[in-house]
């Protein structure tokens, strides 16, 4: 597989600038989730993955990294693309592998649509007032420079 190179910011995908879509996904249980952000509350890291997908197994450790030092200022959702997938294999994947995120299952394209999602290992961060300010695509984004540049170190 060829390496991926991080998207630039306009290259595909959302808009950075732009207000973020905030839309409802279900998660594993049923359960709808605001995935996206609520204005004025935290800043917001928006995976869209797969089990499958290789780039976003290399993207993990620095997901779980980011998620531990900026945990307590920003959410992390993980965004199931759904493609080629059940749900009983996220589940699976899940309860294995542990993602340090929100997992929502994104059964009707709800989420990808909105955040015009053009591949899995697409990451997207959202500032506390609802303003993409970063997106980017591989496995070797570095996401905790991107988020300390939205939320301060």
């Amino acid at each position: 597989m060829l390496p991926v190179p991080a998207l630039h910011a306009q290259d595909e995908g959302a808009t950075v600038g732009a207000k973020a879509p905030v839309v409802l996904v279900n998660d594993l249980a049923g359960t709808p989730v605001r995935v996206g952000h609520v204005q004025g509350k935290r800043a917001a890291v928006i995976e869209f993955w797969a089990t499958w997908c290789e780039l976003c197994a290399e993207l993990l450790p620095r997901v779980r990294e980011a998620q531990q030092r900026f945990g307590d200022r920003v959410d992390f959702y993980g965004v199931n693309v759904t493609v080629n997938e059940s749900k009983a294999r996220v589940q699976r994947y899940v309860s294995e592998k542990r993602p340090p995120w929100v997992t929502v299952y994104d059964e009707r394209g709800v989420a990808v649509r909105a955040f015009k999602a053009p591949a899995t290992s697409y990451v997207v961060i959202v500032d506390r007032e609802g303003v993409i300010r970063y997106v980017g695509s591989g496995g070797t984004q570095n996401l905790s420079a991107e988020l300390a540049k939205v939320v301060g170190k």
